[in-house]
Parts: C-alpha cells; sequence; structure tokens
C-alpha cells in the first residue's frame, strides 16, 4: 500500500541538531532565519511533542497513529518550503499540532488533495464548528451547486470563479490561510474582500467608502472603528449571520433559514437586536436604530423599482415580442422555457430587455441596499440608485421599440 512508507520512521528527528528536519546550517537560510525567531523552550517542546507523544489534539489528547512527523518535514522543507515555513511560524506548531493531525496520511490527503474539512477542524475546535455551521457561509457548495447561473456556464469558469468562494463550506482555510492560521490576518477586512468584492457583492468596496472604513485605513485601529468582524462576527463568533435581520439577494427583504424557509418575526426582532448591542458599543441607541431602519427603507425602495422593471418586460412577454422566444430557447436548468426575471436569471441565451434587466438586478439593485446597511453614500446612490433609475429607462425604452417593431399587426 503507497500508505505504509509512511509509517515507517525517518532517519531524522523532525528538530535535530543541525537544523530544522536535518538541514545544515547555511542551507535554506529562511527556514534558518525563522526557526531562530522561536525560543530555544519552544524548539525543545516542539521536537519533544511531535518525536516521542505523536500529540495531535491540544484540547482532547488525542494520540496520532504511531508515525514520525519529521518523514514529511524532511520533505516538504525541500519541495514546498513557503508552506513549511507558515507552518513553522504557526501556534500550531508551537502547540505540537502536526502533519498527521489534520491530514492523517499521505495517502488519505492525496486522496481529497490535501483538503482539512471543518468537521476535521472541529475536533480540536468544537466551538468555532458549531458557530459557523449556524452561518450562510456553510451552506455556500450546497447552495451553489443548484444555481441555475453556476449550472449555465463551463466547468473551467465555474473552478476559476463560483467555486473558489463558495468552497468556504468546506474549508476553513478559505479565511484562516494555511499553514499559519493567523488570527491577525483572518480577521483584517482584506481577508474578507478575497470574496466579497466586484460589481455583483461590493461589500469591500462599500465598507471602504464608509467612515467606518475610512477611520479604520486610516488608523489600523480596530479599537477606533469596526472591521467586518466588528458586526459580523463579534466576540469572535463563527455565525457571520450573526444579525442579519433581511433577507438575502434572491428573497428580496424576507429573512430565510439556511433551509430558505421564511424566519418567524420574534427571531427576526432578536437578530436586530443583537446587531443594534454590536451597534451601541459606540453609537446612541436611537441613532442606531434609526439608521438600520432608514437602510430597510432603502432595500424596498430598491425592489419596488425592480418590480417596475418586471412589470414592462411581463408584458413584452404576454404579447409574445421577446426575442428569441422562450420556446426557441435553451431550457433554463433549474427552471425549464419559463420567463425568469432576478434570482436565478441567467444573463446568456436571453433577450437584451431581460438583459438590461439582470444588470439592474444583479448589480446595481445590490448596491442601493448593501451600501444602505454598510452606509456608503457613494455606493447608495451614484453606484447604486442612479443605475437603477437608468436601467429602468432603458427597459421602458425597449419595450416599446419592442411593442413599435413587433406589436403592430400587418397590413
Amino acid at each position: 500500500m503507497p500508505s505504509e512508507k509512511i509509517f515507517q520512521k525517518s532517519p531524522l528527528p523532525p528538530f535535530s541538531k543541525g537544523g530544522v528536519g536535518g538541514v545544515k546550517p547555511g542551507e535554506r537560510p529562511k527556514v534558518q532565519e525563522m526557526v531562530r525567531h522561536f525560543k530555544m523552550s519552544h524548539l525543545i517542546l516542539l521536537s519533544s511533542a511531535l518525536f516521542f507523544s505523536g500529540l495531535t489534539c491540544v484540547s482532547t489528547g488525542d494520540k496520532a497513529p504511531e508515525m514520525d512527523p519529521g518523514f514529511c518535514m524532511e520533505c516538504h522543507q525541500r519541495v514546498t518550503p513557503g508552506l513549511f515555513q507558515s507552518w513553522v511560524e504557526s501556534k500550531h506548531a508551537q502547540k505540537g499540532v502536526h502533519c498527521m493531525t489534520c491530514h492523517i496520511d499521505h495517502q488519505a490527503a492525496s486522496q481529497q488533495k490535501s483538503m482539512v474539512l471543518p468537521e476535521k477542524c472541529g475536533e480540536c475546535h468544537p466551538k468555532p464548528l458549531q458557530e459557523f455551521k449556524q452561518s450562510r457561509h456553510s451552506v455556500s457548495w450546497d447552495r451553489m451547486r443548484i444555481q441555475g447561473e453556476y449550472l449555465s456556464i463551463p466547468q473551467e469558469i465555474r473552478t476559476a470563479f463560483c467555486e473558489r468562494c463558495h468552497v468556504i463550506q468546506k474549508r476553513c482555510n478559505s479565511c484562516h490561510t494555511s499553514h499559519r492560521f493567523s488570527l491577525k490576518e483572518s480577521r483584517d477586512p482584506e481577508a474578507c474582500g478575497a470574496c466579497h468584492l466586484g460589481p455583483d457583492h461590493p461589500h469591500k468596496e462599500m465598507y471602504e467608502t464608509s467612515l467606518h472604513g475610512i477611520i479604520y485605513k486610516l488608523t489600523r485601529n480596530p479599537e477606533r472603528a469596526p472591521r467586518c468582524v466588528t458586526c459580523h462576527m463579534p466576540g469572535g463568533t463563527h455565525n457571520s449571520s450573526f444579525g442579519i435581520a433581511r433577507g438575502p439577494v434572491g428573497t428580496g427583504a424576507e429573512v430565510v433559514d439556511l433551509k430558505e424557509k421564511p424566519i418567524p418575526p420574534e427571531e427576526i426582532q432578536k437578530r436586530r437586536e443583537e446587531m443594534l448591542g454590536v451597534c451601541t458599543q459606540c453609537h446612541s441607541g436611537r441613532f442606531a436604530r434609526e439608521q438600520l431602519e432608514n437602510a430597510d427603507q432603502v432595500k424596498e425602495a430598491g425592489f419596488e423599482l425592480l418590480e417596475k422593471g418586471k412589470k414592462e418586460i411581463q408584458e413584452v412577454e404576454e404579447k409574445r415580442l421577446l426575442y428569441p422566444p422562450l420556446s426557441e430557447r435553451p431550457a433554463h436548468p433549474t427552471e425549464g422555457r419559463r420567463l425568469v426575471l432576478a434570482d436565478p436569471q441567467l444573463y446568456v441565451g436571453t433577450s437584451h430587455i431581460e438583459r438590461l434587466f439582470f444588470t439592474m438586478f444583479k448589480f446595481h439593485n445590490i448596491r442601493v441596499w448593501k451600501s444602505g446597511y454598510h452606509f456608503s453614500p457613494s455606493y447608495t446612490h451614484g453606484h447604486g440608485w442612479s443605475e437603477m433609475q437608468m436601467d429602468l429607462m432603458d427597459i421602458q425604452s425597449e419595450a416599446e421599440r419592442l411593442k413599435e417593431l413587433f406589436g403592430k399587426p400587418k397590413e
């Protein structure tokens, strides 16, 4: 079996007198320099913990298989020195959490492309795992896999686009990057911005153009201004859906649970009070409530504009004026041959007027109400509301053009 070799003792201990994993002084100076930053007591503790006890989970004391982590280190400090150096700097290394603690063995790691699932991390971090399972992050991959837009695009685009972010359901290191797993890095807004940016969900840009984001950028002081985690993950909770009292993108203002079912009014109120509890650490209760309620109204106004655009297109379809007609298009992956406006609308294989609405819904409406809650005046109006108004005019103009061209009876 390929994995049997892993259980053979390596001729080199994890940390030898000559350096890390047997590297002699003068070889691979980057690794040597980083190791010198450790206190000698840490080096002694780490080497003894790994070589003699096989310590795995600090919180539970469970033992790893009878094997030598030095086998991994001797190789990976040469073939993947960046990963090795990151691990050397981590708290995992200091506490004796080594390669096999998470990856089990070389064969198991290879079979799942070295991916470590949240359930494995939860063996040592049970509370964060349970909190994570309450968040929309925990269903992101499953929701993506049944979404019409995902199913309608080529696999290589899915891999390079959708899956890179939605894989957070299966990977704690989407935020806690391998192999250092730095808390400082994961709490910075730049970490959230890896996914939460761009035309269809510009959270990072909206935050950076708000007073909150500007003050934090100037001071880099989380006591002076909030970061993403201040409001969405207070107290270190891994439930990033904390305090969200209005629905996600595809459900309008209606709040839904992880199974897409509406939550009761008392739960909505509870979530709003939770968020107000965060806001009132800096602001008065009156001010905080007024700002969130105003954002609620902004969201409602944006969806009212969307309904006007929908109505125009639905009237065109009732007159069978869309081109190409629904009957001559490829079927929608999840909705069949019916008119789909808003989520899960596609941006390919539709008519021009539907494409105008897609832009209105997917990009501009989201900027209106999400920036309302992130307090970015530029995105609420300049990048959002004004664009929606112009989208609606374009839709109305296109609807009239179609009626004039194709709606009149032939003479």
